[in-house]
């Protein structure tokens, strides 16, 4: 009973589109923030040789072994992290400290009226815990230093106290005075908590001058002090647990408070060139505020839907989500480089790997940089810095909720790229960073590459910006501006285009090898950086491989990887105007289609797989898998591809790759299942989990014949992934790295808000079961319609609405619509 799409297209009307004010997307909003991922809470601008905070505390009389600061997995905490968090308003983050028997919460909010107008605010707050003592004394400290100060003329930190009155000679508030040539003048107040009895807690400001890798180590630069105190005075306690109180001029401050039971206390950033000061009054205000426009935003752009309803679904659908936007860092400093050794990091001869290893331990790394980058992080405790691969994951649902921000962060990794084209697969910029990163894998090597997810994001945003995916996340610059969009997109291609190119020549494969007539010579891929048993830049580390690695493997994924990244540059290229280099990049979609074919599909096994050359003959080197997935996973197996119902069986076979809990990484007819490190040999990883549920989405939605039994995988897949993840959380509290196959329990590292934050999408997708499928099939049938109508330029708006009414009226009457077919059929 439903009218073809070119008939209802004539009921639709191009609806006016809305406009940004002239902000620009790079506002003060995106200024100061808890940039400083790896501590449970520090604070800093996106400057470079700027301020940093930070927050610690610890029981009174056992700081020196549970002092808080920066995140440990050891610290034993029952749950941390935000609750509620926005990056360019502020949230709150609660931290369930079982061993110093006390619950933090910290409340952060931000106010941005231009550059270096913004002001900030750090409310934290203490309740001990329900198992603490009634004499619960806990020492809180929060400092303030300020980075290159001893090569910054016009910088200036000073602190001073502010006591009582009369004969209350105890410090009330401590002050600080802040010049820099960025950030203009300001201050920070904080006033003492106010302890049960009425009177103000035992406060001390200490002032500091400290060398710079002192600064961001001030837990260490904090407990060394006390023990100086010790050697100063020879009569005091084994280990004094005060600061002597000492404000004045320096590079560094504590403030320092002792709280007996709960406790609260604020501290304020006031910008002098903001309008008005920050007030404590005004952080309770705009708390309540901030945290509401977070739900009601949520609940526009990512409300969880069939079957995952409850309020439980919906709080930790919020709690991932922040956290994912919570462990955003600013991160500057130098970069260190390999660059010595290119012939033999080109791995063109035998036991490449054994020549690799020798020279790096030769290696002179060059200094690079400095350099600044923006970017979410995989996990707080375990790897707060930037990962190439993940950030492309980590931006997919950051692009639904704040499309300017997620741009901008591509924009930063795009600058890191060298002048050959290459990026580095992870981001050691700076001491801080440096320090909790092992030694092997500090220093970069320019011949590593990394799949290449950033080209998934810019290929959402074109489809924002061309209306086939709709936006309803924050007010965007550049979705409202086409023509900023476009200039965005413009001002990237380049650097796009030489990644690509980079990638092509630095990974390139020897086809000719294989011998094979029908391949093309110009599209076979191979990952540098191999060793027996790993494949680190692949991103799949520990994935089966050829043995021992070869100079003619080809690796299917990079081949995958190459063409995504030439859809995408076609897709970009078109948008931009760049007419011709479409056409080169159609070429070698062509030639990559080809070789999917001819160098990788074993018609033998019905399977993708790398490929490799033994004894003189082409060899497929077969592992069901992840690895298998890829053309799939990417978008080259369509609804009437000859391969897809082999794909479909070997995913949905739960012998091989199907559990009640989500896809698991490989078979377990593979000799090295959950063999050594287990990475990828066993585990379910949300992010390829969520490629296969968006690919299932797709073809569920598209004719063909495989239509219905993909939406039924769809259906059940989805589920069984959200129940996985939202299980563990449940259990633990913490969402995890990857998940176990048999009994679906959280693994590896705890609190890995970075892509396992895709549940939240797997979450918002589309039900297509039930009467809720229908209304999805409705819902699609009247988008499809919407934009023929757009694109013929028909109709009015008189026209617009009583297409509404029809479609409410088709959905409301769907069964007895569904039942009169059913007849006619019958007939």
């Amino acid at each position: 009973m439903l009218l073809p799409p070119s008939l209802l297209a004539l009921l639709f009307t191009i609806l006016p589109t809305a406009h940004a004010e002239d902000a620009g997307p790079n506002n003060a909003s995106l200024l100061w923030g808890p940039y400083r991922p790896n501590l449970y809470m520090g604070i800093r601008p996106r400057l470079p040789d700027s301020i940093i905070a930070g927050l610690m505390w610890g029981k009174s009389e056992e700081m020196e072994s549970k002092l808080r600061h920066t995140v440990d997995v050891s610290a034993g905490m029952a749950r941390y992290g935000w609750t509620a968090y926005d990056t360019r308003e502020g949230g709150i983050q609660t931290i369930e400290d079982v061993q110093n028997k006390i619950d933090i919460t910290t409340e952060f909010i931000k106010h941005s009226e231009g550059p270096s107008a913004g002001n900030w605010a750090l409310r934290v707050r203490g309740v001990p815990r329900k198992d603490a003592p009634g004499d619960l004394k806990t020492s809180v400290v929060f400092y303030v230093g300020m980075e290159s100060m001893d090569t910054c003329t016009k910088c200036k930190l000073q602190a001073s106290e502010q006591l009582g009155v009369d004969e209350d000679t105890s410090v009330h508030a401590g002050n600080l005075w802040i010049e820099h040539p960025q950030l203009g003048t300001a201050s920070i107040h904080i006033p003492a908590s106010v302890g049960e009895n009425g009177r103000h807690e035992a406060m001390v400001m200490k002032s500091l001058n400290v060398t710079d890798d002192k600064l961001w180590d001030a837990k260490s630069t904090f407990l060394d002090s006390l023990k100086d105190q010790i050697k100063d005075h020879k009569d005091s306690t084994p280990m004094d647990t005060m600061l002597s109180n000492e404000p004045g001029p320096g590079n560094m401050h504590f403030m320092q408070m002792t709280c007996h039971g709960k406790f609260q206390f604020d501290v304020l950033y006031s910008s002098h060139a903001a309008p008005r000061a920050m007030t404590s009054a005004e952080v309770t205000r705009d708390l309540e505020s901030t945290v509401k426009s977070f739900r009601k935003a949520f609940g526009h752009v990512f409300t969880p839907k069939t079957p995952f309803h409850s309020d439980q679904h919906l709080a930790f659908s919020e709690y991932v989500f922040s956290n994912l936007l919570g462990g955003l860092g600013y991160f500057s400093g130098a970069a260190q480089v390999d660059t010595a050794k290119k012939a033999i990091y080109a791995e063109t001869t035998g036991k490449f790997w054994e020549k690799s290893e020798e020279a790096k331990k030769h290696a002179i790394p060059e200094i690079r940089g400095p350099y600044e980058l923006l970017t979410h992080t995989p996990s707080r405790a375990m790897f707060p810095r930037g990962f190439l691969w993940d950030e492309g994951f980590h931006l997919l649902p950051v692009l639904d909720w704040d499309a300017d921000l997620a741009m901008e962060v591509v924009r930063g990794w795009l600058a890191l790229m060298d002048e050959d084209g290459w990026i580095a697969r992870e981001q050691v910029l700076g001491p801080e960073v440096e320090a909790s990163v092992p030694a092997d894998f500090v220093t970069q090597l320019p011949h590593i590459a990394n799949p290449p997810t950033l080209f998934m994001v810019v290929s959402k945003f074109i489809d924002m910006l061309e209306g086939k995916t709709k936006y309803y996340g924050h007010e965007s610059w550049y979705l409202t501006k086409i023509d900023a969009g476009k200039g965005l997109l413009t001002e990237m291609y380049p650097l796009l285009k030489k990644h690509y190119e980079w990638f092509r020549k630095s990974q390139s494969g020897d086809i000719e090898t294989h011998s094979i007539p029908s391949a093309n010579l110009n599209e076979g891929y191979r990952w540098r950086g191999r060793t027996p048993g790993t494949n680190y830049p692949s991103g799949l580390d520990d994935y089966p491989r050829a043995e021992p690695p070869d100079i003619t493997e080809l690796h299917l994924d990079a081949l995958c990887w190459v063409g995504m990244m030439s859809r995408i540059l076609e897709q970009t290229a078109f948008f931009t105007s760049k007419t011709h280099d479409a056409l080169t990049y159609q070429n070698h979609l062509r030639g990559i289609k080809t070789n999917l074919e001819s160098l990788h599909w074993d018609t033998k096994q019905n399977l993708y797989c790398d490929s490799v050359v033994r004894d003189d003959v082409h060899t497929f080197v077969c592992h069901k898998g992840y690895i298998s997935l890829f053309p799939f996973l990417t978008g080259f197996v369509g609804p009437d591809h000859a391969h897809l119902p082999a794909i479909l069986d070997l995913l949905r076979d739960s012998n091989h790759l199907w559990t009640d809990h989500g896809i698991r990484s490989l078979s377990p007819e593979s000799k090295i299942y959950g063999v050594g490190d287990n990475h990828w040999r066993s585990p379910i990883w949300v992010n390829i989990n969520y490629m296969i549920i968006e690919q299932l989405l797709h073809l569920a939605k598209t004719p063909g014949p495989a239509q219905q039994r993909c939406r039924e995988m769809y259906v059940e897949l989805r589920s069984n992934v959200v129940h996985t993840v939202f299980s563990a959380w449940l259990q633990t509290g913490y969402v995890w790295e990857q998940y176990d196959p048999v009994g679906g329990h959280g693994q590896r590292t705890q609190h890995f808000t970075g892509w396992t934050a895709l549940v939240v999408k797997i979450m918002n997708m589309p039900d297509l079961g039930g009467g809720e499928g229908y209304k999805e099939r409705i819902k699609d049938y009247y988008d499809e319609a919407k934009k023929t109508a757009v694109e013929n330029r028909g109709s009015s708006a008189g026209a617009v609405g009583f297409a509404t009414m029809f479609m409410g009226f088709v959905y409301v009457t769907r069964r007895r619509f569904a039942g009169t077919l059913r007849s006619l059929r019958r007939r």
